[in-house]
C-alpha cells in the first residue's frame, strides 16, 4: 500500500528555441520544453522522479489515456528540472512528475500542468502564454494579461485551472479561463484565490465582508491612513464628520491604493479653509457582492461622473437586493479642487441608486470626473467574526439635533458612517454627529451658506452603519 504522495507544484514552464531553428520551414519546428517542480524536503527516502506527459489529460475520462499519460521518462533521477526534447509545436501538450522512493513505492501524480507548444517564443504582455497560443488556441487577448479581469494573469489562470481551463463551472457559456467569476458567487475569481475560497464553488465564499473599519481625528491636512493589511482592490468610504467645528465641512479623499487612502477635511470655498480636528469614521471593503449567511446582501462598488445637474443618473446594483439598502458615497479622488460630495437617492430601490455630485450654492453647476465609491448594505444587525454591527435607517431627520438609538449592543462606541438617502431639501448639506455613545448619537443636517445665510432644512431619511471597533 501506497502511504507516502508528493505536493510538488510546477512553478515554471518554459519553452526554449534553438537560433537555428528559426530559420527552417515552421512545418519542420520542434521545440525543447524545461520543467521544474518543488523538491519535497519532508520526504528524505526519495530516490528520484518520473516525468509524465502527453496530448491529453489524465482526467479526461474520454481518453484511451485516462488516468495516465502517452509518454513516460524514467530516467530523470532525484534533480527537480527536465528538459523534454522535439515537442510539436502547435500542440497543446499536459505534464504532471510522481515521486518514487527507496523502496519502490510510488508517490501520487503532482498537479497536472498544460502548455501550449508555439513556433515562437513572443510574449507581447508578458502573462507566461505566447501570442501565438493566446491567439490561436486559448482565446485570450495577446495584448492584454488578464483577459477577463479578474486580477488573475492568463498564464497563472491556465496553471490553476489546468484541464478544467475550458470548461465553465457556472453555466453562463463563459469558460473559466475567461469568466472573471467562474462559480457566479459575485466574487472575483483573483480575490478568492486571495482569500483562499474555492473559484469553482459558489458555496465556497466569506460569510461576512471583507472589510475594515476605522475611526480617524483629522483636520484640513491632507493624513495617510494605513490598513491593518493589503487590500485587493479596496472601495473605501468615509462619511460625516463630528461637530467639533461648527464651520460646514466636507471630506476629501484620494490616493486610494492597496495599502491604504489619503484624507482630510475641505470647508466649502467662501469659508476660511482651516478646520479644527474632527472624527470621522471610514469603511473598507473588497469590491465585490456578498451575501451573509442569513440571506443579508451587501455590495461595495465605484463609478465615474461629472453629474451636477440632476439625480437622472442611476447606477445599478450587480444583483437585485431583497430589500432597499442603506447607501453611503465618498467621492474618491481629487480631479476638482472645488468642494464637492455626492448625495444618493436610494428609497424605495432595490436595484440600484440615483446620484449627484454637488458643489456649494453660490458655484455653477460643473465640475471634473471624480471617482466616487458606495457600499450599498441592507439593514440588519448581529454579531459576525467577531464584529458587532447594525445597519438601519432614521426617518425625519432635519436641521435640528435628533438621537438614532442603537438597537444592537456595543461594548463601546462603534465607528459611525452615514449619509442621507433622500433629496427633499436641495441645497448642499450633510449629516454632522456629535454625542456618540454605545447607545446611540446626535445627528443633524448641516447646510453651506455661500449663497444665502439660512440652514433651514427639509426632513431627510439618514442610513447610517456602526462597527464595533476593530
Amino acid at each position: 500500500m501506497i502511504s507516502k504522495h508528493v505536493n510538488y507544484r510546477f512553478y515554471r514552464i518554459a519553452v526554449l528555441a534553438l537560433a537555428m531553428i528559426l530559420f527552417i520551414p515552421a512545418s519542420s519546428i520542434a521545440v525543447d520544453v524545461i520543467l521544474e517542480w518543488d523538491k519535497n524536503i519532508e520526504e528524505p527516502d526519495i530516490a528520484g522522479y518520473i516525468v509524465y506527459y502527453g496530448y491529453s489529460s489524465r482526467h479526461d475520462v474520454g481518453s484511451v489515456n485516462y488516468g495516465n499519460y502517452e509518454f513516460k521518462i524514467d530516467e530523470v533521477g532525484n534533480q527537480t528540472t527536465y528538459t523534454i526534447s522535439d515537442l510539436n509545436s502547435g500542440q497543446l501538450y499536459y505534464f504532471a512528475v510522481t515521486a518514487y522512493y527507496i523502496g519502490g513505492h510510488q508517490s501520487e501524480f503532482s498537479k497536472e500542468i498544460i502548455y501550449y507548444v508555439s513556433q515562437s517564443t513572443i510574449d507581447s504582455d508578458g502573462d507566461g502564454l505566447t501570442d501565438e497560443g493566446e491567439i490561436n488556441f486559448f482565446g485570450t487577448d495577446h495584448n492584454n494579461a488578464d483577459t477577463d479581469g479578474d486580477s488573475i494573469t492568463d498564464g497563472n489562470e491556465i496553471e490553476y485551472w489546468g484541464y478544467n481551463w475550458d470548461k465553465d463551472h457556472d453555466g453562463d457559456s463563459i469558460i473559466n479561463l475567461l469568466d472573471p467569476d467562474s462559480d457566479n458567487d459575485g466574487l472575483l475569481d483573483g480575490l478568492e484565490l486571495l482569500y483562499e475560497f474555492n473559484p469553482s464553488d459558489a458555496n465556497s465564499r466569506p460569510l461576512f465582508p471583507i472589510m475594515q473599519t476605522g475611526e480617524v481625528s483629522i483636520n484640513h491636512k491632507w493624513q495617510r491612513i494605513e490598513f491593518t493589511k493589503p487590500f485587493f482592490d479596496p472601495v473605501v468610504v468615509a462619511k460625516s464628520l463630528s461637530y467639533n467645528g461648527t464651520d460646514p465641512a466636507i471630506l476629501r479623499i484620494q490616493n486610494v491604493d492597496i495599502t491604504g487612502f489619503d484624507i482630510c477635511i475641505q470647508e466649502w470655498e467662501y469659508l476660511k479653509g482651516n478646520h479644527k480636528d474632527e472624527t470621522v469614521g471610514y469603511i473598507i471593503m473588497e469590491r465585490s457582492s456578498y451575501t451573509l449567511a442569513d440571506g443579508t446582501m451587501v455590495e461595495a462598488g465605484s463609478f465615474t461622473t461629472d453629474n451636477t445637474t440632476s439625480f437622472d443618473e442611476i447606477v445599478n446594483f450587480k444583483s437585485k437586493f431583497n430589500y432597499t439598502p442603506v447607501v453611503t458615497t465618498a467621492v474618491v479622488s481629487y480631479s476638482g479642487s472645488d468642494a464637492v460630495f455626492c448625495r444618493t437617492v436610494s428609497n424605495d430601490k432595490i436595484d440600484g441608486f440615483a446620484f449627484c455630485l454637488q458643489e456649494q450654492e453660490l458655484n455653477s453647476k460643473i465640475h471634473a470626473t471624480e471617482e466616487v465609491a458606495y457600499i450599498a448594505w441592507e439593514p440588519s444587525s448581529g454579531i459576525v467574526n467577531s464584529v458587532a454591527f447594525e445597519i438601519n435607517i432614521k426617518f425625519n431627520i432635519n436641521d435640528d439635533w435628533q438621537e438614532i438609538s442603537f438597537n444592537q449592543g456595543f461594548e463601546n462606541a462603534p465607528v459611525f458612517i452615514s449619509d442621507m438617502q433622500t433629496n427633499n431639501g436641495p441645497d448642499p448639506a450633510n449629516v454632522r454627529w456629535e454625542n456618540k455613545d454605545t447607545e446611540g448619537v446626535d445627528v443633524k443636517i448641516s447646510e453651506e451658506q455661500s449663497y444665502d445665510h439660512e440652514t433651514d432644512h427639509a426632513s431627510e431619511t439618514v442610513g447610517f452603519m456602526a462597527f464595533s471597533v476593530q
